[in-house]
Formats: structure tokens, sequence, C-alpha cells
């Protein structure tokens, strides 16, 4: 297969990606935003990091990219290395030939270098927007995801139930990646993952510091790999790439400076303001799931926010290779009120001195 990842793809050594939710930064406008994001971008390409998350979210400062197509049709450019991932396209909110599409264009202006990630989108708030009820997503994805995976394997889109011109297309632009690209599928849920397994996807668990314990992380780790084992015994894994098992990732906030000091200075102002974002949408919509900015120290303390020098941060990550079968960290580097050069050292001190540590 064509675009093999930046990093070594032995599938027991830990590989290490950014995952992004572009949310606002107060004081810069959007456009300087993206500018900072691709920035960071540029720097995480020059080794150390396999793959860039990057979020889909709409009517939230949350999240400044609802086209992550769009955004990354500009990250491949100034990019060489690093693997590119929506995680995720929001399946249902798409029309699936386009997304169809768009898919094969990310894939060729990246050379090879697109994983996708898929969902049913985690927000009813934001489905809403769109018309649509859980129940409604959860059809949708159900109907379309299949006929989207059929035409990148064969180059020809199929719509569900449609006749005419409409019941089958050929598609001029294919994927670079054959059969298709790796996909992902993000989850908080701990009763996707016996499923997801079975399927055979990478998979994301949790969402930084709303996720669960790493005991909680272990066993799901756990569970995922026996149910993948038994359903390629059994000739199962429908979106598992052949020769490539999956990937169990966990996503931490990270912020990494030369000091324990330096780095919670910085750390727990951004954190108020990514909080403030995070919540947006359910505060605005008078939801009570999100009651007050959880406690940033009992955060650190629990490993649910990693920050601090190279080796405390080291050792976060350490111990949360030891929690089961993990083989994918995702850090979010920028986050919040986080000026940009912050991130950028953040970044620089985690490739150069904490993987190194850890391996």
């Amino acid at each position: 297969m064509s675009g093999q990842p930046a990093e070594d793809d032995d599938r027991d050594e830990l590989q290490f990606g950014l995952f992004d939710w572009v949310d606002a930064v107060p004081g810069l406008s959007v456009a300087e935003v993206y500018d900072a994001r691709l920035r960071v971008l540029a720097e995480a390409d020059r080794g150390g990091f396999s793959t860039y998350h990057l979020a889909e979210h709409h009517g939230t400062p949350l999240g400044l990219s609802p086209s992550p197509a769009v955004f990354l049709a500009a990250a491949a450019r100034v990019t060489e290395r690093i693997r590119l991932a929506p995680t995720t396209f929001i399946v249902p909110l798409y029309d699936p030939l386009r997304l169809v599409q768009e898919i094969c264009m990310l894939d060729q202006l990246s050379h090879g270098r697109l994983d996708i990630g898929v969902g049913k989108g985690s927000s009813p708030i934001e489905a809403a927007m769109y018309g649509l009820t859980p129940a409604d997503t959860a059809a949708r994805f159900e109907s379309l995801f299949p006929a989207i995976v059929e035409a990148l394997e064969t180059g020809t889109f199929r719509r569900p139930d449609a006749e005419g011109p409409a019941a089958s297309v050929p598609l001029h632009v294919a994927v670079h990646q054959r059969p298709h690209p790796p996909l992902w599928y993000p989850t908080s849920n701990a009763a996707s993952i016996p499923r997801l397994g079975d399927e055979g996807y990478n998979v994301l668990f949790g969402f930084g510091f709303a996720s669960p314990p790493l005991e909680v992380v272990r066993e799901q780790s756990r569970i995922f790999f026996d149910s993948f084992r038994r359903s390629q015994a059994g000739g199962g894994v429908r979106y598992s790439l052949p020769g490539s098992p999956p990937r169990f990732g966990m996503l931490r906030h990270v912020l990494v400076a030369e000091t324990d000091e330096a780095a919670v200075a910085l750390a727990r102002p951004a954190f108020d303001a990514h909080y403030d974002s995070f919540t947006h949408l359910w505060r605005a919509h008078g939801s009570d799931r999100f009651t007050g900015p959880p406690d940033f120290d009992a955060l650190v303390a629990e490993d649910k926010l990693f920050v601090g020098s190279p080796e405390t941060v080291a050792a976060q990550v350490a111990r949360a290779r030891e929690v089961g079968e993990i083989n994918h960290f995702a850090g979010a580097f920028a986050w919040g009120s986080l000026d940009v050069e912050a991130v950028l050292t953040s970044v620089g001190l985690f490739r150069d001195q904490v993987v190194p540590a850890v391996r």
C-alpha cells in the first residue's frame, strides 16, 4: 500500500500523534488561528509524530474547522511526512458522494498520507443544526458508510436505494491508497469497543480530560484486541487493512515546558479558556452535563492532563503505556489560550525528549 506512515509501522511500537479541535484562541482572529496551527503542524512534521488528528464540530468555538477537508488540504501542502486524519468526518452530515470525492482528493493531494476517521457525531445539539435527531444520525451512518467504503474500494459510488443516474457514479478521482486509507473511529462509549474490534477500526478511546481512568482504558484495550483477534480468526474485520493490525489509542492534553512550574503557569489559565470552548454549546442550550471547570491539579494528578517538564510528562506517558495494549498516543498540544510559541516549544520538547525517553 502506498503512503505508509511517517514513523515505523510496527504495531507493537507506541506511535505518537497530535489531536486538534482548532478551538478559538482569545485575541486571535480565525485566520491567525489557522496560520498558527499550520506552523505547529509543520513543526510536528519534522519527526516524532505519525498522525495529525483533526476534529469536526459545528456552531461552537471549540471547533473552528467545521470542514476538516478544507483545512487538511492546506495541511497537505505544508507537510511531507505526517499522516493527516480527519477524526472524524461526521458521516451523517454529508452527502455520501460528496464525501467520497473529497476523501479521494485529499488522498491524492497528500500523496497517500490520508487516514479517515468516521463517526455518527458526539453532539446531539450539532446534529440538530442539520435537522437530525440522534436516531437519524445513527440510521444515516449505518446506511451510508458501507456505500462510502465500497466506492473507495471499487471506484464506483452506488447510492443506497437509488435509481437512474444517481444509482451508479464512476469516480474519476480515485484514492491513492489501496484498497482505501486506514480507518479510525473515536469513541468514549465503552459499549462500542467490542464492535469496533470486530470490525477492525483503529480507535481513539476517550476525549482528553473527560476520559475515563487509566484502569478503564486498560480493560477496554484488552476487550478491543480480544474482539479483533476473534474476528480476524473468523475472517471478519471488515474495515482493517491487510497485514495491518489496528491501533488502540488514547488522547490527553499535553503541555511540556522546561520546568514543572513553568508548564503549570501556562497550562492553568489556558485550560480554563479551553473548558469554556469545550462546554460552550451545552451551556448555551441549558444542559447540566458540565457544571463547572474540574480541578486542574486533580486532573494532572490523575494523569488526565499531561503537564510538566520533559521528565514529568515522560513519566506520565510511560504510565499510560503500561495500562494495556495501547499502541497509539494522541496529544492535544494546542488548546485554549496557549500562545503558538509555547505550543511550538511544547511540541519540540515532547518530540526531542519525551518520545526518546518513553521508547
